[in-house]
């Protein structure tokens, strides 16, 4: 299991540029990057722009020839997808990213919030849902 990122005394903070954003996104939405992969990743290689550059050959390891990270153009793409249907991205590290949430050791770290954002406060008893569902989860 990956290690919990959020094993320090202080929580961590969220990206502080557009372009750290984005390249949490394209992380994970990379092909063969699930939740406890990217937080490998960001344990590994201290950022996500450190991790995407590391991935062709991290992948070509593992015998993978032609790997290719997520693009710029398809995270912004769904960035501004989200944008038109009035959702934001909530990263794991903003003040409003559920405390309960973010302690869990396989977190996701970022997710598309639609809504009010202050009922996140309020208790909740699960979030349900992936967008790239394995199949177990299917199961």
């Amino acid at each position: 299991m990956a290690q919990n990122p959020t094993s320090s005394a202080h929580p961590p903070l969220p990206p502080t540029t557009e372009e750290d954003t984005l390249s949490r996104l394209r992380l994970l939405r990379s092909r063969r990057v699930g939740i406890a992969t990217y937080w490998r990743l960001m344990a590994e290689h201290g950022s996500a722009r450190a991790a995407l550059d590391a991935l062709p050959d991290i992948a070509r390891a593992a015998g993978i020839s032609d790997y290719e990270a997520c693009t710029p153009q398809a995270a912004r793409a769904e960035m501004r997808a989200a944008e038109a249907a009035g959702a934001r991205l909530l990263l794991h590290g903003d003040p409003l990213y559920p405390a309960d949430l973010a302690a869990l050791t396989d977190a996701p770290p970022l997710w598309w919030l639609r809504g009010r954002a202050a009922l996140l406060r309020r208790p909740m008893l699960a979030q349900v849902g992936a967008r790239n569902a394995t199949s177990l989860g299917r199961r």
